[in-house]
């Protein structure tokens, strides 16, 4: 009988002993495994669509770190980026996406870049929810059709960098001109450069250009 080879047994211990690190975190993988079941539930099309097969790659037997629009980095992995934009592009008409669908991310504390633009999404920006991803650097949210005013929470993030919120429905009033509204708003956080906030209803005229820090 062949004795077993000490290298291959010492590499063998050390894969299964490092394997969940190379694994997204299991409350992130279910968190997003419930993102995909709130779309399946106000869509039930939505596998029949052109874009459906980005998402076919999320299901409970793998690690959410090899899932299409997922991007995982460190050791042990957890997720930093998510690229949800146009999910619904495939579909005709396109679902009414309440912002209430976007609770699961909230619990996705390691990301960093947060792309969910042109999908439809209506509703107020969840501002508390959004307070929890206190590592973001950047946020895209244009292209949907948020309603009321922008939360102040979101210009506390501390590492936000980019924010993208063109081409919703946004009202309230900032400040009086551009100039006063950048000042402010670039001057509430050490690290945001860029703003965007064209296309929106705000009730002054300050908010139709964006806003870019060097």
């Amino acid at each position: 009988m062949e004795r077993p080879c000490p290298l291959l047994t010492f590499f063998s211990f050390f894969f299964f002993l490092f394997l969940p690190c190379l694994s997204c975190p299991e409350y992130q993988k279910q968190a997003l495994l419930q993102f995909k079941s709130s779309i399946l539930a106000i869509s039930p099309s939505f596998n029949s669509s052109d874009d459906s097969d980005q998402l076919q790659s999320w299901n409970s037997s793998s690690s959410c770190c090899g899932w299409g629009r997922v991007e995982c980095r460190g050791i042990p992995r957890v997720v930093i980026a998510l690229y949800l934009t146009n999910l619904f592009t495939g579909l005709s008409p396109q679902p009414q996406v309440a912002s209430t669908i976007l609770a699961p991310l909230f619990h996705i504390r390691s990301l960093k870049n947060l792309d969910i633009s042109d999908n439809n999404i209506q509703g107020e920006i969840p501002g508390v929810g959004f307070a929890n991803l206190s590592n973001l650097v950047l946020l895209d949210m244009s292209g949907n059709n948020f309603k009321g005013s922008i939360p102040p929470q979101l210009f506390r993030l501390p590492y936000l960098r980019e924010l993208h919120l063109g081409g919703n429905s946004l009202t309230g009033k900032l400040l009086h001109d551009d100039e006063e509204t950048e000042k402010y708003i670039l001057s509430s956080t050490s690290n945001l450069k860029m703003l965007s906030l064209f296309g929106n209803k705000f009730s002054d005229a300050a908010t139709t250009h964006h806003f870019r820090r060097e």
